[in-house]
């Protein structure tokens, strides 16, 4: 048992670490390539880069569960790596259909994946949740006239 929590635990610390690291890179791109006030709100920008998002922050979680399941795999504990990462996904998103499942003595491992995707999942989310803020926050910004030192409703 203490052998499947310490393979978990070391597991669980690199996906994390890929996974911030990802994330981390993500947001110095996108401060680097940041939402242009524009005269016009163009959709199309807008949505190529939250599908960018969407998409780098997708090939993160496959990166992870192609770890874990190179991990059963390499333990003998799937016959194909095809199927170890058919369980690591089901595992990682807590789906878990059953159909494939830990033998007996390594078992606490996929519970140890379900808490590892869940937390990655959300720390996903709560990125995601930041770029839509900012895209919105830029998208008000457009819409509201600047006023400047020759502006008559300047009280100073």
């Amino acid at each position: 048992m203490l052998k499947e929590l310490i393979a978990g635990f070391v597991i669980t610390s690199l996906s994390a670490v890929i996974h911030t690291l990802g994330l981390v890179l993500l947001a110095v791109w996108l401060k680097q390539h940041p939402m242009r006030l524009a005269p016009q709100f163009s959709v199309l920008r807008y949505t190529q880069q939250l599908a960018t998002v969407f998409g780098v922050i997708t090939l993160l979680h496959m990166a992870e569960t192609a770890i874990w399941a190179a991990f059963y795999y390499w333990r003998g504990l799937f016959n194909d790596f095809e199927t170890s990462w058919y369980f690591s996904i089901g595992t990682y998103t807590t789906i878990g259909y059953g159909d494939v499942v830990l033998p007996a003595n390594w078992r606490l491992l996929g519970g140890v994946e379900g808490i590892n995707g869940v937390l990655l999942c959300g720390l996903s989310a709560a990125f995601l949740f930041l770029v839509v803020i900012q895209m919105f926050q830029t998208r008000v910004q457009q819409q509201v006239p600047r006023s400047g030192p020759d502006d008559k409703n300047d009280v100073s």
